[in-house]
């Protein structure tokens, strides 16, 4: 079987393209930029950029199954490159906010929507994964951390079920080397929620060092920001036990993802 790994240098897709490979699948991996010596020698790595038309056939050709990122601006190009190209199933990285009740509104969620809805109309099969809050996304405090800075944070008490990157690779694995996948929408999160000083402490542990930070008062937070973080903190945090279910194996735990980077805060 022959997958396309679109976006192959990218956190999941590094994991994606790791995984099928165990599973014995034969792998293609794209990147705008393609670098010399940055992937497996058992990938073939092309030239790819969703928003020139032009590169999709020739990543196509040959393809049975495609690893995809949400790209609403050329959805349509690569629909038809795909059915082109005889692709029988691709799976979607999308977003909870497609199914968040708060975020429903949201720019994220009218993204991956369009996104979503082009391949339920066309003739080929999909597999949608929505995950929650990226664990990476704390990785944005990294270089502050490395310094000893005080982070400078809004929403301390904001809960999220952050996710694990690998989480999401091992779930993409499974749909894509799996049967009974086709025509399901998976919302993936981790194993709790935590809270952000609940993430900061963790990294802290990870690193054996604690680190300071200071709330943000509302007045230095921008105001369409208050009013959505304000409504998500009313909300229940949504953990689901999908990846379990999938995978048989526990989410991994944000005191994992921080082991697994400290070096990055170190």
């Amino acid at each position: 079987m022959s997958v396309l790994v679109i976006g192959a240098y990218g956190s999941v897709g590094g994991y994606v393209v790791d995984g099928l490979l165990s599973a014995g699948s034969t792998v293609r991996g794209t990147s705008r930029s393609p670098r010399a010596g940055a992937s497996r020698d058992d990938v073939e790595m092309v030239g790819l950029d969703l928003n020139v038309p032009q590169t999709l056939p020739a990543a196509l050709e040959g393809i049975e199954k495609v690893f995809l990122y949400a790209n609403p601006e050329s959805i349509g190009e690569f629909v038809k490159a795909a059915e082109a190209a005889g692709v029988a199933q691709v799976v979607l990285l999308s977003s909870a906010s497609v199914v968040e009740p708060v975020m429903q509104k949201s720019r994220s969620a009218r993204m991956h929507s369009v996104v979503e809805e082009a391949l339920r109309e066309s003739g080929i099969g999909w597999t949608f994964l929505r995950p929650t809050t990226f664990a990476t996304k704390q990785l944005s405090w990294a270089e502050a951390v490395r310094a000893g800075e005080k982070l400078r944070i809004p929403f301390l008490q904001l809960r999220t079920a952050s996710i694990h990157e690998r989480d999401i690779a091992d779930v993409a694995v499974r749909a894509l080397t799996r049967a009974g996948h086709d025509g399901k929408e998976y919302w993936l999160t981790g194993p709790q929620g935590l809270t952000q000083q609940e993430h900061i402490d963790a990294i802290g542990a990870a690193i054996g060092r604690s680190i300071d930070v200071v709330e943000l008062a509302p007045e230095e937070v921008e105001p369409r920001l208050i009013r959505t973080v304000g409504e998500l903190m009313k909300a229940p945090c949504v953990v689901t036990s999908t990846i379990e279910e999938i995978t048989g194996a526990p989410a991994r735990s944000f005191r994992q993802w921080a082991e697994d980077h400290a070096e990055d805060f170190s």
